[in-house]
């Protein structure tokens, strides 16, 4: 087994993705966090995070209200992963927004 784990850096040094997840023979056996985060406030804060915490694979949305969580069936975890990883690459305005109450 192996563990991956690495940053993706966006527009600005106040964005990034935190990637984290293990492999076997090169599939991905464990998806522990796909996530992004920005600086708020001189910390780095969970924005939109997703996982396989409570046995399947999610979205949890930080917003000025609370979380929300929606479940996302995937085939494998190899396809979540990928999902994960483009969605935010994608969507993080728009998460950024929601999170600083501007949606």
């Amino acid at each position: 087994m192996r563990r991956i784990r690495y940053f993706v850096m966006l527009d600005s040094d106040y964005d990034r993705i935190r990637v984290d997840f293990e492999t076997d023979r090169g599939e991905v056996i464990t998806l522990h966090v796909v996530q992004y985060e920005t600086r708020h406030e001189g910390e780095w804060q969970s924005v939109a995070r997703y996982d396989t915490a409570h046995g399947f694979f999610h979205l949890d949305l930080y917003t000025i209200r609370g979380a929300m969580k929606y479940r996302i069936y995937m085939q494998d975890l190899n396809q979540a992963l990928t999902f994960a990883i483009d969605d935010l690459k994608t969507n993080w305005p728009l998460y950024k927004r929601r999170f600083q109450g501007d949606v």
